[in-house]
């Protein structure tokens, strides 16, 4: 269970000059060309990061084309640096995304290889990959707080267990009650939750996981910022994603979240003047993927269930498998229980292979495991499958193979198609302005790292040319 951190004076050593001298000229041969100089020189000593689940790169490169109201994304990308459509990763939904962000690593390498867990006996009711010890590679948060860093996550994905100074982890049920505020404040740091609902009224009311309002994240960061002055925050605000699911992007409900997240956007930068650290702050926004409209999904687990590679019992629930499906809306893994098992793998090419991009088979691209692990998806997987046009893919094996869908939109198809790109903006006093070509998700923790005096050592991302400039004073 997270605890409050509390930063501890340095250690000073007592060393000859020689000895000194020789450590900083060790220091400065090392030092990577990115990385700006320690301590007050450096122009950025805080990072605020705040991903906007689902936002759309259209909605700050033209937002006059769908009647937005955003004053602060329309600020942040006439002097800030920004890129017209990031690329996202394999595959492009939430978690893995946002894993993606933190570490600068692919899916494939930092281990969350989808939102939901390993669960082929379906026993683990719902629940999603919220554990920060499933992640294999140092996150942001780790680094920051190795290097004595005051640290804040404010509904963060994958951060149940993180440690931080000011934490409020993402974790949700969907049937919740009340009851489930009882322990996200025991998953938070002890008197964060009732500090922000003391301060601004009706919070409860809008933190309901797995309702958590953009509004309810604002306070909370607001409330951080004034009071911790945290040297790296990050925060994630989904309504954005939610209404878009449910109503399709840029409809007037999804249109209001984007307008109410630009006002988080607004309070937050507020708070950092407030807090007096804005002049040496910078802010990245960004989101995890794009979305693509959608009217029928196709379930291919039934495929898997007439070649008896599942078995099920009278109520549907899976008693054994061979192979399993894992979905995900824009995709699916299939995965073989048995790796010497070749007869089964022979089989599924011969069922996959013979609808992928076939006409009203609701399957597009097919990649089998040399693909998928060459970009950057999960090495365990036999396959991964895309959702055609106009199809999401739902998990299950019984049921039609192929149904009419009761939301609007959906995402998880590969990063490379345009739909699926992500926003990706840079702001702040040190920031200069441009148009960045070339923007991975991968890119963003080598990006902003260096900033704060920081190494991603397992990154494969690439710091990207956002250029930087000395604060006014």
């Amino acid at each position: 269970m997270p605890q409050a951190e509390f930063r501890v004076s340095r250690f000073e050593f007592r060393m000859s000059r020689t000895a000194l001298a020789l450590l900083l000229l060790l220091s400065a041969a090392t030092t990577n060309a990115q990385t700006p100089p320690a301590g007050r020189e450096r122009p950025i000593q805080h990072l605020i990061i705040v991903s906007i689940d689902g936002l759309l790169p259209s909605c700050y490169t033209n937002p006059d084309a769908h009647g937005l109201k955003v004053p602060t994304l329309r600020e942040l990308a006439r002097n800030g640096a920004w890129s017209p459509g990031a690329r996202g990763v394999v595959p492009t939904v939430t978690y893995p995304s946002h894993t993606s962000m933190a570490t600068g690593a692919n899916p494939g390498t930092h281990g969350i290889v989808a939102n939901g867990p390993w669960d082929p006996l379906r026993k683990a009711d719902g629940a999603l990959r919220f554990y920060t010890e499933d992640i294999r590679v140092p996150t942001l948060w780790d680094v920051a707080r190795a290097a004595g860093l005051r640290t804040g996550l404010v509904y963060w994905p994958v951060t149940v267990g993180a440690r931080a100074t000011a934490i409020v982890p993402e974790f949700w049920r969907e049937d919740a009650t009340a009851e489930d505020q009882k322990l996200q404040r025991a998953m938070s740091t002890p008197g964060l939750l009732e500090a922000v609902a003391a301060r601004f009224p009706g919070f409860w009311d809008r933190f309901l996981p797995p309702r958590v309002r953009d509004e309810a994240a604002g306070d909370i960061a607001v409330h951080i910022i004034e009071t911790v002055r945290p040297e790296l925050l990050m925060v994630h605000m989904f309504d954005v994603d939610h209404w878009q699911h449910n109503r399709g992007p840029f409809s007037p409900e999804a249109k209001e979240m984007v307008e109410t997240a630009d006002r988080q956007l607004a309070r937050i930068i507020e708070a950092a003047k407030t807090a007096g650290i804005w002049e040496r702050t910078a802010l990245a926004v960004v989101s995890d993927h794009g979305f693509s409209p959608y009217t029928q999904r196709v379930r291919p687990g039934v495929l898997l269930r007439d070649e008896s590679l599942v078995t099920l019992d009278n109520s549907g629930r899976v008693t054994g498998w061979k192979a399993w499906l894992l979905a995900g809306g824009g995709y699916a893994y299939v995965y073989v229980k048995d790796p010497a098992d070749e007869k089964t793998k022979h089989l599924l090419l011969n069922i996959f292979q013979s609808r992928a991009g076939r006409s009203g088979t609701g399957i597009g691209r097919l990649m089998t495991r040399p693909q998928i692990a060459a970009d950057g998806g999960d090495p365990n997987a036999f396959l991964w499958m895309e959702a055609a046009e106009d199809f999401g893919i739902t998990g299950g094996y019984t049921g039609d193979y192929i149904s009419q869908v009761g939301f609007a939109a959906q995402h998880g198809q590969h990063p490379a198609r345009p739909e699926m790109h992500t926003s990706m903006l840079f702001y702040g006093p040190s920031i200069e302005p441009g148009r960045i070509e070339g923007a991975r998700l991968i890119d963003l923790a080598p990006t902003v790292a260096p900033w704060l005096g920081l190494r991603m050592e397992k990154a494969e991302g690439k710091p990207l040319p956002v250029k930087l400039r000395a604060p006014a004073h």
